[in-house]
């Protein structure tokens, strides 16, 4: 991935809004796009992608994150305060992660040793997110500022579903990597807002 666009950038920034828009809905839900979801979670295990779109298995692994994306851009009625501000502290933790390399690094080997072990045991769903939920404890919940989750107490005091949605932010903390490994700039969702939501438009059209 050495040659990166505005196509690259707006896939990346997909994958936050993507991971924004899951954990939203399964804290206030208990339930969300289990597609979305896969293709979020298994980006972790993406460590030498031939593209940002190959991260996610292709574009229609996206295709929540690209519409969000563009809702949150240019259709004011259905931008959503609580998905932004999982975006902020996402892309947040990212810089963080970045800026920390042997932390970045143990995390990468952590997530090695759990792509093998999936392999040789075939893990579930729950228990994978279980154990993604557990390395997100590890590597960022001491990290300040904690992401603080809100929803319903019955959903956020349930062990199956707290796995899965620490599982995805850290989902959204890889793809918040992915973001500024192609160049992304927070001040782009400011000044290149019309131009992002264009290219999220063009590739929505093109999954349907």
């Amino acid at each position: 991935m050495n040659r990166h666009g505005e196509r690259d950038r707006t896939l990346a920034l997909a994958g936050i809004f993507q991971a924004a828009n899951l954990v939203t809905k399964l804290a206030r839900n208990g339930q969300c796009d289990q597609r979305a979801a896969t293709a979020s979670a298994d980006s972790l295990f993406e460590f030498d992608p031939v593209s940002v779109e190959a991260v996610y298995g292709g574009l229609p692994g996206l295709e929540l994150g690209l519409r969000t994306l563009y809702a949150q851009l240019v259709q004011p009625a259905q931008r959503e305060l609580e998905v932004a501000r999982y975006v902020i502290a996402l892309v947040q933790h990212a810089d963080k992660l970045l800026s920390d390399s042997s932390r970045f690094e143990a995390l990468g080997r952590d997530l090695e040793v759990l792509q093998q072990k999936s392999a040789d045991y075939d893990l579930g769903e729950f228990s994978r997110s279980a154990q993604l939920g557990r390395l997100y404890q590890q590597y960022v919940s001491p990290v300040p500022p904690q992401i603080m989750v809100r929803g319903e107490p019955l959903y956020l005091q349930n062990p199956q579903l707290t796995g899965q949605i620490r599982s995805l932010l850290l989902a959204g903390i890889r793809a918040g990597v992915l973001w500024r490994q192609c160049g992304g700039k927070r001040w782009h969702l400011l000044t290149r807002r019309r131009r992002i939501a264009g290219i999220a438009s063009a590739m929505l059209d093109s999954i349907t």
